[in-house]
């Protein structure tokens, strides 16, 4: 695992995560990540492993690493100069102002709150967003990722072709009971996995990934054969386990 060490000059505060505001740094082209509540580093790479050999087009790879001494990690910035990263909240706030997220909650079942969340993002862009949120919700079943919100759903604005497009799949460091403070190393896996919430369509996982419809698919056998290189933790515990229940809908 590699060590950087970085100045406080390339400390970047980034909010508007539910889950708290992370220590974030961007240096050359690179951002980097310390972990805050437990191994979110180890989280965003072992779900980096997973997109790489599923159907997934597009997913930012993050490497483990130390920075300032402290476990974390690091990603390419995926955006070119051309390019800006638009959230759904950002989105939303542009053209109605507000929470994106409080005006679908009165909305009565979850295939309304996604198709609202759709055709929002269509009738303002042009980019039909379904393929990607199947995807992206599957993903977290899989992983339990307890803090996807509109802040880190998006599109891609291209200036120079004037074109919409989506998001490359980032921040899945909340994932494989990563928090220590919401998922204690006293609870068994299966209380664990059991209170394990989500967001933001539903507080259920499958609710919400069936909702949308199943998109993402992984080979199992060339996944397994880089998990086996893994050293054993936590994470890739409840990652195998996580992949042992949903083999009927994810493999390929």
């Amino acid at each position: 695992m590699k060590s950087y060490r970085l100045s406080t000059e390339a400390i970047v505060m980034v909010s508007g995560s539910s889950a708290g505001t992370q220590p974030k740094y961007y240096d050359k082209g690179y951002w980097y990540k310390v972990d805050q509540n437990g191994y979110e580093g180890l989280s965003e790479y072992l779900m980096s492993l997973v997109l790489s050999c599923s159907n997934s087009q597009s997913y930012v790879i993050y490497e483990r690493c130390s920075i300032n001494g402290r476990s974390g990690c690091r990603s390419k910035n995926f955006l070119s100069p051309a390019e800006s990263f638009i959230s759904f909240q950002r989105l939303y706030d542009m053209y109605h102002g507000g929470s994106l997220s409080e005006r679908i909650i009165p909305l009565s079942t979850v295939n309304e709150r996604i198709e609202f969340v759709r055709n929002f993002i269509i009738d303002y862009t042009g980019f039909d967003c379904l393929e990607y949120l199947k995807i992206i919700l599957s993903l977290d079943m899989l992983s339990l990722n307890t803090d996807r919100h509109f802040n880190n759903l998006g599109i891609i604005a291209n200036e120079d072709t004037d074109s919409f497009y989506a998001a490359p799949i980032f921040d899945n460091g909340d994932s494989l009971l990563s928090n220590y403070n919401k998922f204690s190393v006293d609870m068994s896996l299966e209380d664990s996995i059991e209170s394990a919430y989500c967001q933001p369509f539903s507080s259920n996982h499958e609710v919400q990934a069936q909702s949308a419809g199943i998109g993402l698919k992984i080979d199992y056998d060339r996944l397994n054969s880089l998990l086996d290189k893994e050293p054993p933790s936590r994470a890739l515990s409840v990652l195998r386990y996580q992949l042992d229940k949903y083999d009927k809908l994810l493999k390929l």
